[in-house]
């Protein structure tokens, strides 16, 4: 199992590393049906527009496949009114790769905020 610190250090903020943390922290929150979560990335991240259309849902489906061969996500069939539709949760592996993604984010953030300090007047 690859965990974040691994596998996505170098990556800095590419879309690809927003659009996995994205899907890590929002199946934190809850499950959802792969349609609602990529509704939600749409709506949180328009710039990527890979949602859109029929080849963009198919874009947004290969991310999730991934995370769930990745063993961060799992999926399980819910039936009821209408199709079935797949149902996505965090694994444990899924819930520490968060943990360390926020972890990630949070010393980026510090970081940027001293280069913006130094940036916008602070003396050498």
């Amino acid at each position: 199992m690859r965990g974040f610190g691994r596998w996505q250090k170098g990556m800095g903020f590419a879309p690809g590393f927003w659009l996995r943390a994205f899907v890590l922290v929002a199946l934190s929150k809850k499950e959802l049906h792969g349609y609602e979560l990529l509704n939600m990335i749409d709506e949180y991240f328009p710039e990527f527009c890979f949602c859109k259309g029929l080849s963009g849902m198919g874009t947004g489906y290969r991310i999730l496949r991934m995370l769930e061969m990745e063993g961060l996500i799992k999926s399980r069939w819910e039936t009821g009114e209408g199709p079935a539709k797949r149902v996505y949760s965090l694994t444990p592996e899924g819930e520490r790769a968060k943990e360390e993604i926020l972890e990630y984010v949070k010393e980026m953030r510090n970081r940027i905020e001293r280069f913006l300090e130094f940036a916008e007047g602070k003396e050498v």
